[in-house]
């Protein structure tokens, strides 16, 4: 989402609250974990949920 300061700015795939994160634990997300987070968003967008 962005930086302030020391910190990395986090926000979930389909919103909600950001928070913050030192960039030393940050890594990429695996595939596994991306396929879920975009099914999850498609499932709640197919439900009304989100836009």
């Amino acid at each position: 989402m962005g930086h302030e300061g020391p910190y990395v700015q986090l926000r979930p795939v389909g919103g909600g609250r950001e928070w913050d994160c030192v960039p030393e634990s940050l890594r990429a997300a695996t595939t596994i974990e991306r396929l879920r987070a975009a099914t999850a968003y498609e499932n709640a967008r197919s439900r009304g949920e989100v836009p």
